[in-house]
This record gives C-alpha cells, sequence and structure tokens, in this order.
C-alpha cells in the first residue's frame, strides 16, 4: 500500500490561497497548511448598518409618493432623477413597507467603481458586506420572486458561512463540516462534478484518519489534477 506520509507530503507542497479576493477563486485547498489571514483576522461580530450607510428618510418617502412619473421616465439623462423615478415606482406598486425600504436603501448605497468587491475571509467589513447582500436578496425575493434571485440568495449565504468560519479551527474540531463547506464552495466554483465529490469524500477520510486504499488515493490525486490542473506537483 502507498504509504500515506507520502500523501500527506504531496500535500504539504500544494500551495493555498487564503486571505485576499473572492472566495469563487479555485485556489488549491491544503487541508493541512494554517492560513495567516484565518488566524489573524478580526471576527467580532459587527451591524450590518455602518455610519456611511445613507438611510431612507420618511421626508424623502413622502417626497416619492408625491413625485410626478413621466410614462418614458427610463430616456431620463440625468441619472439622480432616473434614479428617483424608479424609487417612487417601487413605492407606489409596493407601498411604502420594509421590503421597499431595503431595496431603495440598498440601491442608493450601492457602490458605482465597476469593478468586483474584494472579499476577505474573517474580515468583519466583508462579512457585513455579505449580511447587507443578504438581506437586500431577501427583499429582492420578497417583492419579484425569481429561481435566480433565490439561488442568488442561497450562494450568498453560504458564502457568508464560509466567510464566517475559521476554517484552521474547524478542520480541527469539526471535520464533517469543513468538508461540506468545502464541498459548497468548490460545487460553486466548478459545478456539481464526480470529481468534487470524491475530492471532498476522501478528504474527509484523510482528516478523520481513516484507512485509505491505493485506489482512493488515486481516486484523489486524480480528481485534485481535474479540479487545479496548474497545481504544483
Amino acid at each position: 500500500m502507498k504509504s500515506i506520509f507520502i500523501l500527506f507530503i504531496g500535500l504539504l507542497s500544494l500551495s493555498v490561497f487564503y486571505g485576499c479576493g473572492d472566495p469563487e477563486d479555485a485556489a488549491v485547498p491544503n487541508p493541512l497548511a494554517k492560513t495567516e489571514a484565518h488566524t489573524s483576522a478580526n471576527t467580532t461580530p459587527v451591524n450590518t448598518i455602518d455610519e456611511t450607510w445613507i438611510l431612507l428618510t420618511d421626508d424623502y418617502v413622502a417626497e416619492l409618493m408625491k413625485l410626478q412619473i413621466p410614462p418614458n421616465f427610463f430616456e431620463e439623462k440625468d441619472l439622480d432623477l432616473r434614479e428617483k423615478y424608479h424609487h417612487a415606482v417601487i413605492l407606489k406598486e409596493f407601498g411604502d413597507i420594509p421590503q421597499v425600504r431595503t431595496v431603495i436603501e440598498h440601491e442608493i448605497n450601492r457602490p458605482n467603481t465597476g469593478h468586483a468587491v474584494t472579499l476577505t475571509p474573517l474580515d468583519k467589513e466583508s462579512i457585513a458586506y455579505l449580511e447587507r447582500e443578504i438581506i437586500y436578496l431577501e427583499a429582492m425575493l420578497f417583492l419579484w420572486p425569481t429561481e435566480s434571485t433565490q439561488k442568488t440568495l442561497e450562494s450568498t449565504k453560504r458564502r457568508k458561512r464560509r466567510f464566517s468560519v475559521d476554517m484552521d479551527n474547524l478542520r480541527e474540531e469539526d471535520p464533517e463540516l469543513y468538508v461540506q463547506i468545502e464541498r459548497e464552495g468548490l460545487i460553486e466554483t466548478f459545478g456539481d462534478i464526480p470529481e468534487v465529490h470524491t475530492y471532498t469524500k476522501i478528504l474527509l477520510k484523510i482528516l478523520l484518519q481513516e484507512p485509505v486504499t491505493d485506489g482512493e488515493i488515486d481516486a484523489y490525486l486524480e480528481a485534485m489534477n481535474h479540479l487545479w490542473p496548474d497545481r504544483e506537483q
């Protein structure tokens, strides 16, 4: 039988990229290596609304409810005025309910950078951002229920869970939950393919220190090569 020790040495040689960028980046996970970003980040819970968040006032809502909306408001060249018309349309359609206020507040506070938001595991601002996204998506789903929004909401909740957990500690304290979270992330990155299930199934056996056969080692390495073909050998 091939030595498990040799397999572990091989795993230790893999590169791990935690701590910066989006969690969907397909970095090679190393179940044995410590990740500095996880151990040094601040994990203090934070309010989803900080001092920079613009809240919707009753006066602004009243102003929107009285606003006369032209039939071709979407052709308005003034972007601020066009957004104001859009908010008035939503308010007049659904009324002044919490979900409407959530959607309008989110759109008012949404950054217009044109760039993807960079998220970092266990970073309090990243977690707060994901919490706000969840609240927004729940409101969107209430107002305009679609399968696409439902899937995005579920994906964002899974992402927040991954970003809120110290994966180093979890790997040691609860290997089964660790592997479950890893599997969810890999499925979002690569799709629900056999290699993801092969990799995570055998990974769990390794973490639980259960016997692994030669065939399982070969299948494990083959799955890794499929998922991360550019990894260091």
